[in-house]
């Protein structure tokens, strides 16, 4: 009896998509052994802080802060799509070093606060995968942002992310 009371809610974890954004700080490290501990805290925070400004404007989550790096939860991809351009803004509008972004959408888990799964992983290693100052999603996370009509991704390829499948990446052309 129990195992029937939660099948609904299993099935609804499995059916609800979630979009998943990684954001950190290009060149962070090489930023505290030039500029001392001090600075670069300062920086790391300024941009926390702005991006969860960023994010609350969107209705998206900022889940948390690790060192130079963010992680947000939006059940709307295009507002974590819209998240993403306005964080590689701040390089250009506020002053902050290049950011890169990943995005991914899928099926996840909550625990404690945090989020687990491997649409979770998988956005991780997409950022790990973006060059400076650029905007990288998954084949999924495009499909979920299908008719939006100020969408242009360009495919970038199939990548090996580690521990993951090879996968199609595409990236949103910035003007230079």
């Amino acid at each position: 009896m129990a195992r029937a009371a939660q099948e609904p809610v299993l099935q609804q974890m499995v059916s609800q998509l979630h979009t998943f954004l990684f954001a950190d700080l290009v060149g962070f490290t090489r930023f505290t052994v030039k500029h001392g501990d001090d600075r670069a805290a300062e920086l790391a925070v300024s941009f926390q802080e702005r991006v969860c400004a960023l994010a609350a404007s969107l209705g998206c989550h900022v889940i948390k802060t690790i060192g130079d790096a963010v992680m947000v939860r939006s059940d709307d991809s295009h507002a974590a799509l819209e998240l993403g351009r306005g964080i590689l803004d701040l390089a250009e509008h506020e002053r902050f070093p290049l950011v890169r972004v990943g995005i991914d959408t899928g099926p996840a888990v909550e625990r404690n606060s945090d989020w687990f799964g491997s649409t979770v992983n998988t956005a991780a290693r997409v950022t790990s995968a973006a060059n400076a100052g650029e905007l990288l999603v998954t084949g999924r996370t495009r499909d979920a942002c299908a008719g939006a009509s100020e969408l242009e991704l360009r495919e970038r390829g199939a990548h090996h992310l580690e521990g993951l499948s090879a996968q199609a990446l595409y990236a949103e052309p910035r003007a230079s």
